[in-house]
């Protein structure tokens, strides 16, 4: 049977990085890039520095070692101004998939 990792298992398995900051109208972004082994991937992690409903990722781009895919998630509701969505984007297709 597979079980989910603890919650400190599953930060040693996540490695993060800061990419970029952004900002746009006022507003402040930080991008990651994580692997995750649990997921066998790499992914893209999109911050709203600002926003006030909690600390952590609102918009993710994973991609999967296991099948090549990229897929887009929204971790939260989070409004993010068009601009930013798009370079996060354009990020996620010049970083993802990950070079050896």
């Amino acid at each position: 049977m597979v079980t989910a990792p603890s919650a400190a298992e599953a930060d040693d398995l996540r490695h993060a990085a800061r990419v970029n900051a952004w900002e746009s109208e006022g507003r402040h972004f930080e991008v990651l890039m994580a692997s995750d082994v649990v997921r066998d991937g790499m992914g893209l992690e999109l911050t709203d520095l600002g926003q006030t409903s909690g600390p952590g990722p609102a918009l993710e781009i994973f991609y999967s070692d296991e099948d090549g895919s990229m897929t887009f998630s929204a971790l939260r509701a989070v409004d993010v101004p068009l601009e930013i969505l798009t370079r996060f984007v354009e990020e996620a297709r010049a970083k993802l998939p990950p070079t050896r």
